[in-house]
């Protein structure tokens, strides 16, 4: 759990600086391309990860009611 919280931090903390490098203009139309990937690629993977968290407390409720 450990290794997926910080996974998971050090991807926003990326993400943030990729974005704001992308607002600013810094980086190329390929690199644009990469960033707005990347992304929507986080956004999957956290919506998955929240679906698995909520998967998790369904089932512990379920089994100490």
């Amino acid at each position: 759990m450990k290794f997926v919280l910080i996974f998971f931090f050090l991807f926003i903390f990326v993400s943030m600086l990729l974005n704001s490098s992308r607002k600013r203009g810094m980086l190329g139309e390929d690199a644009n391309k990469a960033v707005a990937g990347l992304a929507t690629a986080m956004r999957w993977f956290l919506y998955g990860l929240l679906l698995l968290g909520a998967a998790v407390c369904a089932v512990l409720i379920y089994q100490g009611a």
